[in-house]
């Protein structure tokens, strides 16, 4: 009987693990919505009254962080000789976020934009994805960035409890972990070929283009700091969606609060135990927010709004993967 579970369990891993995620995910939005809000009356008179100008304008921050996006990966993928139109990666961005929101376990959607920018590049799928790599490494540094400045603006505690010691570590792991990834020679990759491990050896062709990959950025070391200033300006785009939308619903936080706010649940989204961090990121959202003193209800439906707002973006990526296809001639390669 256990050999059998055991057995079952590794054919049907993908499915299990999706269908849990999404488990976690649906009941952490239950949990939200039946314990933070108390009459859906309520919630409809805040929306009537709510700024529907702001409302559009938090929305709108969601097309500039998608363009900034596709601008850091073409500075990237330029120092690989891949030279790939805005327009082209702001809707590989975009479906890619289709991928996050929607198909999480079965591809994902950094999985995808490796695959596409690799397809339309002429590069290999290792080099593509260390691409996305330190591209997405560069995004965690400037997180924890601004995380550690909201410490000096005085966001050192959620509620009672101090936040100093996560943030400090995190901010110290994020610069050891972009040091390495930029040093790849300190994990020996180079000489995987030798390695007495089989495994070890089937994949060092793999290895070896992300390794080559990796090592050829220390020759772009200003490209890196161009990089990272995106990566900041993305994270404020972030910041700005969710300082816009809190004044649409009359939240009474300023911008420097949401400076400590979307660190904090981005790095807590990011544990991979649900959809694209669905559920996760609305419940500590409400956690924080209430605990700055915002009503229970505005939060909860803060929240909502904000996820909303992605899930928007994410059904715009899947319409642009569905039509694409049909307008190839728009979407070619183009050297700039």
């Amino acid at each position: 009987m256990k050999k059998s579970i055991i057995s079952f369990y590794r054919k049907n891993k993908k499915t299990i693990l999706l269908i849990l995620r999404i488990a976690i995910s649906v009941s952490l939005i239950v949990y939200l919505v039946s314990t933070q809000i108390e009459s859906f009356s309520d919630i409809i008179e805040i929306l009537k009254s709510s700024n529907k100008f702001l409302l559009l304008l938090s929305l709108s921050t969601h097309a500039l962080g998608t363009y900034i996006t596709a601008v850091r990966w073409k500075t990237l993928l330029n120092t690989q000789g891949v030279k790939l139109s805005n327009m082209t990666l702001s809707s590989t961005v975009l479906t890619g976020s289709f991928f996050n929101n929607f198909l999480p376990t079965s591809i994902g959607g950094d999985v995808f934009r490796a695959y596409d920018a690799s397809k339309k590049g002429n590069i290999s799928l290792g080099s593509s994805a260390s691409v996305i790599l330190v591209e997405r490494f560069s995004g965690v540094v400037s997180a924890a960035t601004y995380a550690i400045i909201a410490l000096f603006l005085g966001f050192t505690a959620i509620g009672h409890q101090s936040v100093i010691v996560p943030i400090v570590i995190f901010f110290i792991v994020s610069l050891i972990l972009g040091f390495l990834i930029i040093n790849p020679s300190l994990f020996r990759l180079g000489k995987t070929k030798t390695s007495k491990f089989r495994f070890v050896r089937k994949i060092s062709d793999k290895l070896s283009n992300v390794y080559n990959t990796l090592i050829s950025f220390k020759k772009y070391k200003l490209v890196l700091v161009e990089v990272l200033i995106f990566s900041f300006l993305l994270q404020l785009s972030v910041i700005l969606n969710y300082w816009l939308a809190s004044m649409a619903l009359g939240i009474d936080l300023n911008l420097t609060s949401f400076i400590f706010i979307v660190p904090v649940v981005a790095v807590i989204a990011m544990i991979p135990i649900s959809i694209g961090g669905i559920g996760l990121r609305e419940n500590s959202l409400v956690i924080i927010m209430v605990a700055m003193g915002v009503n229970n209800e505005k939060a909860a439906l803060f929240s909502l709004i904000i996820l909303f707002m992605l899930i928007i973006m994410g059904v715009l990526g899947g319409v642009i993967y569905i039509i694409r296809p049909h307008f190839t001639g728009r979407f070619k390669r183009r050297v700039t």
